[in-house]
């Protein structure tokens, strides 16, 4: 108990000395009329379209303490309370309280949208502020309200009373009659539903100063949920926080007001492994941070000096006249390149097929010069089958007039035995004589034909051969090293396309993130914790009002 006794005090000495050294620079209303000193083209836009900076649970800068836990906690916290009272008292004010500041100087810091819990103390017949622990009364919040209004007759304040407490209908008359006798005229009625939400310079110019979201419509100037939607993320997870508040930004109503919640919801596992620490260094630090780099995400502008409309359509169109510029240089450097690499592929392509063709026409010559050496086979063959048929057919002749002639001579012989005959005999052995070399000659005449069909191939392969010669001198095929180089030379092409094609996907995948930022609804309302209370959270503020302009 010593031990956190001593952190207790070294907290307290720590938060005061710091707000000690900055309440100068608090005190110097950084952003009191940043409403009023917004452009005339701004003003015109509905407050849906504007980004607003808020604070969560507004009123907890002065919370009493207390063994007793709030309605507003479950049933197992009060429990708990109830069976460690003293632990209670030492814990429950460390994790309840979520702003330094009290309402007036949040508002001088440019805080335009207040997150008010209420309760009605029944003992006290009053209603009070609640997180936890009890807190100020409603009527002082809001005199605090009406006089900063007083002061700066031109600025807007959104009064969000998300959860009201032991409310009975009589509290709600009481809690509408304070509205009324506090602002009377300023409170903005409720829009229609089919109309969007008001524009600034509507309010300014009707005289309108709050808006107040109530959850039952008791009167006019009551705006239900519908209008202001405003989801709980419920997480200490800044990946699950961011992913959370791109999603229900992008999809929200941009006619209606939207409150993203910056905010992390210690569970009871986070106070119970740290018990010295707080909610601001645990919880709020961290979730400040992530808000911080979401926001940096959503920021189209960062400077902080204002530009007329003239001013920003010209930027924006020179922006986008040189992208498109890039663009295009792009395009047509990317088409030489494919087309230098298709000439060279067509060149890799015909020295190939050449290379191919020579084994291919080879091999057809050797095909068709056994097909001639066929075809001359089959006509020698043919030629020499009719010979032996001519042959065959003289011998007949031949061998079937000696008969004859022998059966005559045999007859004559027996008649006459004339010098005649012998004559003729000798003249028929003389004409066999003289037909029997005939065949030789046949013979002989084959080969000669052969002889000149061989001369005249030969002669053919020799122009062929001469051909090809030509070709060789006029184109001559490539060595393997040229092959090698020209193959290296294409793998370089390759690779150099292939990185220009990953940088033109990644300048298209910048134009459509920049194209979404444009196109991507703003975040509305902005709530985090302990406002002014870090310079991220200074800077929280500074970049929502800066997305304005």
């Amino acid at each position: 108990m010593k031990f956190a006794k001593r952190r207790e005090k070294y907290a307290r000495e720590s938060v005061e000395g710091w707000q000690d050294g900055h309440r100068e620079e608090c005190c110097q209303d950084r952003h009191a009329s940043w409403m009023t000193d917004l452009p005339h083209h701004v003003k015109q836009l509905p407050l849906s379209k504007l980004t607003i900076p808020g604070s969560h649970d507004s009123g907890t800068s002065n919370l009493v303490p207390s063994t007793v836990a709030g309605v507003d906690q479950p049933k197992h916290i009060r429990d708990l309370v109830r069976r460690f009272p003293r632990i209670a008292k030492f814990l429950m004010p460390r994790w309840s309280v979520t702003q330094h500041l009290d309402v007036t100087k949040q508002l001088q810091q440019g805080i335009r949208y207040l997150d008010i819990r209420c309760v009605a103390v029944r003992e006290e017949n009053r209603l009070r502020v609640i997180h936890c622990l009890l807190g100020d009364t409603i009527r002082n919040i809001l005199l605090k309200i009406k006089y900063f209004l007083h002061m700066h007759p031109q600025e807007v304040v959104i009064l969000d009373f998300q959860h009201v407490y032991n409310f009975v209908f009589e509290d709600h008359v009481e809690l509408c009659r304070a509205l009324i006798t506090g602002f009377g005229a300023a409170l903005c009625p409720r829009p229609p539903k089919d109309q969007a939400v008001y524009s600034l310079q509507f309010m300014q110019d009707s005289g309108f100063q709050v808006i107040v979201i109530y959850p039952v419509e008791l009167a006019q100037f009551c705006w239900t949920r519908e209008l202001c939607p405003s989801p709980w993320p419920n997480t200490t997870s800044p990946a699950f926080l961011k992913d959370f508040l791109t999603k229900n930004t992008s999809a929200r109503d941009p006619n209606r007001l939207f409150v993203s919640q910056g905010i992390f919801t210690p569970r009871p596992a986070t106070v119970i492994f740290h018990p010295v620490s707080t909610l601001e260094t645990a919880c709020a630090k961290p979730c400040n941070a992530t808000v911080k780099s979401w926001l940096q995400q959503h920021q189209t502008k960062p400077s902080n000096q204002c530009k007329s409309e003239e001013e920003v359509v010209q930027n924006s169109s020179s922006q986008h006249h040189q992208i498109q510029q890039q663009r295009i240089h792009q395009q047509n450097e990317q088409q030489q390149n494919l087309g230098q690499t298709k000439q060279q592929k067509v060149q890799l392509n015909i020295r190939k097929t050449r290379q191919e063709a020579l084994p291919l026409k080879q091999q057809q010559k050797s095909q068709q010069r056994q097909q001639q050496d066929q075809q001359l086979l089959t006509q020698q063959q043919d030629h020499l089958l009719k010979q032996q048929e001519e042959q065959q057919l003289t011998q007949q002749q031949d061998h079937h007039l000696t008969q004859q002639q022998d059966h005559q001579l045999k007859q004559q012989e027996g008649q006459q035995q004339d010098p005649q005959l012998t004559q003729q005999k000798e003249q028929q052995l003389t004409l066999q004589q003289d037909e029997e070399p005939q065949p030789q000659k046949q013979e002989n005449h084959p080969t000669q034909q052969k002889d000149q069909q061989q001369a005249q191939h030969d002669n053919q392969i020799q122009l062929q051969m001469q051909e090809i010669q030509q070709t060789q001198q006029l184109d001559p095929l490539p060595t393997q090293e040229a092959n090698l180089q020209l193959t290296q030379q294409m793998h370089s092409t390759e690779t150099q396309q292939r990185q220009d094609q990953n940088q033109i996907q990644q300048q298209r995948r910048e134009m459509q993130q920049h194209d979404q930022q444009r196109t991507q609804p703003k975040p509305n309302i902005v709530i985090t914790d302990f406002v002014m209370c870090s310079q991220t959270s200074i800077d929280i503020i500074d970049i929502l009002i800066n997305m304005n302009y």
